[in-house]
């Protein structure tokens, strides 16, 4: 991984070290989990479940963005995906629309910063 690379995730205030000693210190797994990241259908899942009011859907597939972006250390979309759990939780769907616009976003954002950074590995 170059200082090129580097410099575009943190951008994103993405915890990279963090993420890199969550891989036992492996860089390449690392960023072989970015490139799976791309394909991962979370986001997808948890939009037709919010769309169609499926609230236990949603909420599962809103912990795994949780979980999946704590673990990568995309900071951001953690906890845009805690805020929306919590929500979910809490039978809160008067406050899904911001919380949605918010994890969709930061999932755009951090998908961006993926593919910009398989960019800069050559």
């Amino acid at each position: 991984m170059n200082d090129r690379q580097m410099h575009i995730l943190s951008l994103r205030n993405t915890d990279v070290d963090g993420a890199i000693r969550r891989c036992c210190g492996n860089e390449q797994l690392y960023v072989d989990c970015l490139r799976a990241f791309l394909e991962d259908q979370s986001i997808g899942e948890l939009n037709r479940a919010v769309k169609s009011k499926a609230w236990d859907d949603a909420f599962t597939a809103a912990h795994a963005i949780k979980g999946l972006a704590g673990n990568m250390g995309f900071v951001p979309l953690m906890h845009a995906a805690s805020q929306l759990v919590i929500i979910i939780r809490g039978g809160r769907v008067s406050e899904l629309e911001d919380s949605m616009e918010n994890i969709n976003s930061c999932y755009r954002d951090i998908n961006d910063a993926i593919n910009d950074f398989l960019d800069a590995e050559h």
